[in-house]
């Protein structure tokens, strides 16, 4: 469809001249004629009876007119819906995290981004890996700050940092004078694990293998904020990545060897699909506050 052609013949009709048109249109009369003669061509009819004194629409000219221009109008009110959608768009940004890496890294970076982008509304999704994964692949999230597993060949990834898995102890826990601790001596001790639905729980569950029947887990929580909760009441000790246990007076923070357990921290996004400037800008902040804890 030759929209240029349309919306000349649409202000020639308009203006009933040419030179007006053209002036509006902040083209030469030229240019304009050569756009009419065009439109003509294409549908195989005259639209306009111009001579040196006078301009007039044809019969053709004369049923076409109101039709074009109501189809104009309708285009130009899609074309400023698509505008305003594409606005909101880019004042949105929707991100994924781990809760565990969220709580930790995500605040600061929030607050610089914030200071600097005070219409962009943000939507964090706090779930698991596996739900991020999937959130990414939907284009529902324009990255996610997890654990970094089986890729996806429509995902691209970036390592950020590895890190070990340690145990949390109540600081007046029998334990927890220990500079060091084996799986082994968290035997007979009530023990709080994130489900194993979850990556964290599946990380253990696989390290572990057979070992992990012999140690009490007495409670079961999906969300490591919880189990971080019972280790603060002094009801169990946990193990968690070192960056998902909270940082608490009444908590003590061990390593743990035989075997010793990492996950690999990074960022997802889609392959092949820019993140949006403010998605961008918000991904560099968060790296840069990464950045002070891991280098």
């Amino acid at each position: 469809m030759d929209i240029l052609g349309l919306e000349a013949f649409i202000r020639i009709a308009e203006s009933g001249s040419f030179k007006s048109a053209a002036s509006a249109m902040n083209l030469s009369q030229t240019a304009l004629s050569h756009r009419i003669r065009k439109l003509e061509q294409d549908v195989g009819l005259m639209l306009l009876q111009r001579t040196t004194r006078s301009l007039a629409l044809t019969r053709a000219g004369q049923d076409f007119f109101p039709k074009a221009r109501d189809m104009m109008l309708r285009l130009d009110r899609l074309y400023e819906d698509l505008r305003i959608e594409g606005r909101r768009a880019h004042e949105r940004v929707a991100i994924g995290c781990l809760s565990s890496l969220g709580e930790r890294y995500l605040p600061s970076a929030l607050r610089t981004f914030r200071e600097r982008n005070p219409t962009v509304d943000i939507v964090i999704h706090d779930e698991h890996a596996a739900v991020l994964a999937d959130r990414v692949l939907a284009g529902q999230i324009q990255f996610a700050l997890t654990i970094l597993g089986a890729q996806h060949w429509a995902q691209k990834s970036r390592v950020l940092f590895e890190e070990d898995f340690v145990a949390a102890v109540p600081i007046d826990h029998p334990l927890a004078d220990r500079p060091q601790l084996t799986w082994a001596d968290l035997v007979g001790y009530p023990l709080a694990r994130v489900s194993t639905t979850t990556s964290h729980g599946f990380i253990l569950s696989e390290s572990l293998n057979t070992f992990a029947h012999e140690l009490d887990w007495r409670y079961e929580v999906q969300r490591t904020h919880m189990a971080g909760s019972l280790v603060i009441a002094g009801l169990a000790i946990t193990v968690l990545p070192r960056a998902a246990i909270p940082k608490h007076e009444r908590v003590r923070v061990i390593p743990i060897t035989e075997p010793s357990i990492r996950r690999t921290v990074g960022i997802i996004s889609l392959s092949g699909v820019p993140l949006s400037p403010p998605a961008m800008q918000l991904q560099r902040m968060l790296l840069r506050e990464i950045a002070k804890e891991w280098g």
